[in-house]
């Protein structure tokens, strides 16, 4: 994932050219990836008591013993089988009595510790609330518990308990990149990786908006995150020339591979419309919240860009074909967009990067961002905050997002426990309303145990970044 710096006057361009005319879930959740809640334990051996008891036995004499058909399946059918079902991209199944009762100690192990289901910010009311949240009441973790305390009594079959519908778009637009073998060639602020670019035509006949997206990675051990930016070809950039030239010249640098290098968002010089679409690793399909989207027009190329990473040696010589399926639709109610803000990345553009100091347990870095900036020449006083996204690399542990208003601080989003691999998009049951004098404070701490040397900022997977993804809606 990488950020320009703030780049205000951008966004601020973004934002009008929202706000001008054409002429001038059930949504499903965010994020049903690969699941590590097996692996967490070791094996299957680590299991319930062991031992056998009848559905009617008790916990306690006059009190109904907690059961796996009566209690507790009701709770993983509701929040764990989606991916934990046969088929499925879970490593184990949870959908049976024999299925989950090898795996109960481990399952309330991971329900305490909330590392499932995977939902990285607090939802508990203390600091924002979140649309098609996986974060499970305390009363539903409790009865896990007792569950497995209780001896993981089986209790009585039942069949009306049904699987969910497995997350997908329905007849989407479908834009794939080459097959193509990435090369190590970022330097010092990405060691091990790749940014890759690729232009697909969509050939809209009008413009479109786009309202749900899913990216599948053709090769995850090497597919880092994956950046969907539409681009005007006719657009004249800064250097005289259309985004067209721009493209062709980068593309023409290594005429025997598949799209040119982009570092910085769709390339060196190339000017985009926004960045509709954002992956990383375990987000899933993403649906953007009813009545919004965010505008593709007629005649734009949409450029890929994908990061691939390549610090694992056996990965060297892996080929990857990424699909991203697209649900487009003529108009919405209200027209939204992405930005990517990172100061801390940002502070590469400026000579002097800022630096992490190695070996410390607890390094925070904060930046600030006034609704000012963001509204800067759009004659809006305020703006709609739909949902955050969450960014940051392998030495990333918390993050959090405050709103600092007329009336004090205000919670907006907080991670406590970073985890690289379910980098999910969250959306708000009501958007926040940022007023024209608030200011967004964002708070990154970075665990540099282990490293000898600063870490920097950068866009390899061993560098660092401090970004929070903003869904925008005037």
């Amino acid at each position: 994932m990488q950020s320009n710096p703030l780049r205000l006057t951008t966004w601020a361009l973004c934002l009008s050219t929202v706000l001008l005319p054409p002429g001038c879930r059930d949504d499903a959740p965010a994020g049903d990836g690969a699941d590590t809640e097996g692996s967490s334990t070791g094996t299957g051996d680590d299991t319930g008591s062991g031992t056998e008891a009848s559905a009617d036995e008790t916990a306690t004499e006059g009190t109904e013993a907690v059961t796996f058909w009566q209690d507790v399946a009701p709770v993983l059918y509701d929040s764990c089988v989606s991916c934990h079902r046969e088929g499925g991209i879970g490593p184990f199944p949870l959908e049976t009595f024999a299925d989950a009762q090898p795996w109960a100690v481990a399952v309330a192990a991971a329900l305490e510790a909330r590392t499932m289901p995977p939902w990285l910010v607090t939802d508990d009311g203390s600091c924002g609330d979140f649309r098609h949240s996986r974060w499970l009441p305390e009363p539903d973790i409790e009865l896990v518990r007792q569950w497995v305390d209780g001896g993981t009594l089986e209790g009585t079959p039942r069949d009306d308990l049904t699987l969910p519908e497995p997350p997908g778009i329905d007849s989407p637009t479908i834009l794939a990149t080459p097959d193509f073998v990435p090369e190590i060639q970022g330097g010092e602020l990405a060691e091990f990786d790749e940014y890759r670019c690729f232009r697909i035509d969509p050939a809209l006949p009008a413009d479109r908006f786009l309202t749900a997206y899913d990216v599948r990675p053709g090769n995850a051990s090497i597919v880092h995150h994956v950046l969907v930016m539409p681009v005007d070809p006719t657009l004249v950039t800064e250097d005289g020339r259309t985004n067209d030239e721009v493209m062709q010249a980068l593309d023409d640098e290594s005429p025997t591979r598949d799209g040119w290098s982009c570092f910085g968002e769709a390339g060196d010089g190339v000017e985009t419309s926004g960045i509709p679409v954002v992956w990383a690793p375990g987000q899933g399909v993403v649906e953007f919240p009813e009545g919004t989207g965010l505008r593709i027009r007629q005649g734009e190329s949409l450029v890929i860009q994908v990061h691939y990473n390549l610090a694992d040696p056996a990965t060297i010589g892996q080929s990857d074909s990424s699909e991203v399926d697209l649900r487009l639709v003529d108009e919405v109610e209200r027209e939204g967009f992405m930005i990517l803000p990172d100061p801390f990345l940002g502070s590469i553009f400026e000579g002097d990067p800022i630096e992490l100091p190695p070996g410390q347990p607890s390094v925070e870095y904060t930046w600030e961002l006034p609704v000012s900036d963001l509204l800067w020449g759009s004659g809006l006083t305020s703006i709609d905050l739909f949902g955050v996204f969450p960014h940051m690399h392998e030495h990333g542990q918390a993050m959090h997002l405050e709103i600092e208003g007329a009336s004090g601080s205000e919670c907006a989003a907080d991670v406590p426990r970073w985890d690289f691999g379910w980098q999910l998009q969250y959306f708000y049951e009501e958007p926040r309303i940022l007023a024209l004098d608030d200011v967004l404070r964002v708070t990154c701490d970075f665990d540099t145990v282990g490293t000898t040397e600063p870490v920097l900022p950068g866009w390899g997977t061993h560098n660092e970044m401090c970004l929070m993804g903003m869904y925008l809606v005037p």
